[in-house]
C-alpha cells in the first residue's frame, strides 16, 4: 500500500497539472508516514490539506490537518486543525484579512483552542522566486483546558510573517511564523519547510514544526515540535 500511494500520486499529476491551468482553484498536500518495530514500536501519520480559490481581489483559503503518533501501542501524539482564511487585496502591495482558526491537540493540555481575527498585510517581497509577507491584527479567543474544563475567552493580538524562496529550479524553502497573544496564554507557531520536487506536481518534503504556549495545566509541556518527511503534492 506505502508502495501504491506514491505510484498513484505521479500517476495523476499530468492531468490535474493540465486542468489547474488558469484555473482560480490551487492548493496542495503532505502525506508522511513512518513506522518502525523490533524493541520498541513507532507509527506516525501526518496528512495536510490546502485549497485556495482566488476571485479577482479575494483569495479564499482553507486548510485541515491531522497528526496521529503512537510508541509501544501507546497514543503519544494526536492533533487535528482547521483553518480558514479570506483576503482581500487593497493594491499590489497591501491587503486586508480575516482567519479562523480551530484547534484540537489531545496532548497540548487544552480540549481545544479558537479564534477569530481580523487585519492588515504587506507584500514585502512578491517576486517570482521570493514571496515574504507581515501581517498584523486583532481578534478574540476561547479556549478550554483539558483536566479542569474550565474556559478562557480573551481579546488577542496577532503577528505573522511568511517566507518562501525559490532556492533552486526544483528546490523551495518554506517559512511560516505566527504569535497570538492574550492576557492569558499566548500561542506561537513556527513551521520551516524544505520541498524538493519530482515533477511539475509531486515532489518530497521535509517539514519541523513548532507550537508554543506560555501557560499551559500542571504536568503539561509547554512546547511541542513535529518532524516530518514525506510526499507533497501541488495542484
Amino acid at each position: 500500500m506505502k508502495k501504491l500511494v506514491p505510484l498513484i500520486l505521479m500517476g495523476a499529476a499530468p492531468f490535474v497539472a493540465a486542468e489547474s491551468v488558469n484555473s482560480p482553484w490551487s492548493g496542495e498536500g503532505d502525506l508522511a508516514f513512518s513506522k518502525s518495530s523490533g524493541n520498541t514500536r513507532n507509527e506516525s501519520l501526518l496528512a495536510k490539506l490546502m485549497v485556495a480559490y482566488t476571485d479577482g481581489r479575494w483569495t479564499h483559503s482553507g486548510q485541515l490537518e491531522a497528526v496521529n503518533a503512537s510508541e509501544d501501542d501507546s497514543r503519544s501524539a494526536e492533533a487535528y486543525v482547521l483553518r480558514g482564511k479570506t483576503q482581500y487585496a487593497l493594491d499590489d502591495r497591501y491587503y486586508a484579512f480575516g482567519n479562523g482558526r480551530y484547534q484540537d491537540d489531545r496532548f497540548s493540555g487544552y480540549e481545544y483552542q479558537a479564534s477569530l481575527v481580523g487585519g492588515v498585510g504587506v507584500h514585502v517581497i512578491a517576486t517570482e522566486r521570493a514571496l515574504f509577507d507581515l501581517e498584523a491584527g486583532a481578534g478574540y479567543r476561547r479556549s478550554e483546558e483539558q483536566d479542569t474544563g474550565e474556559t478562557f475567552n480573551e481579546p488577542v493580538l496577532l503577528l505573522a510573517s511568511k517566507y518562501h524562496r525559490e532556492l533552486t529550479e526544483t528546490t523551495r524553502f518554506e517559512n511560516d511564523l505566527s504569535v497570538e497573544s492574550g492576557a492569558d496564554n499566548t500561542y506561537g507557531e513556527a513551521v520551516f519547510g524544505l520541498r524538493v520536487k519530482i515533477n511539475a506536481s509531486l515532489g518530497l518534503k521535509v517539514a519541523y514544526t513548532v507550537k508554543h504556549n506560555t501557560d499551559v495545566p500542571d504536568g503539561t509541556k509547554n512546547t511541542d515540535t513535529l518532524t516530518s518527511v514525506g510526499l507533497n503534492y501541488s495542484f
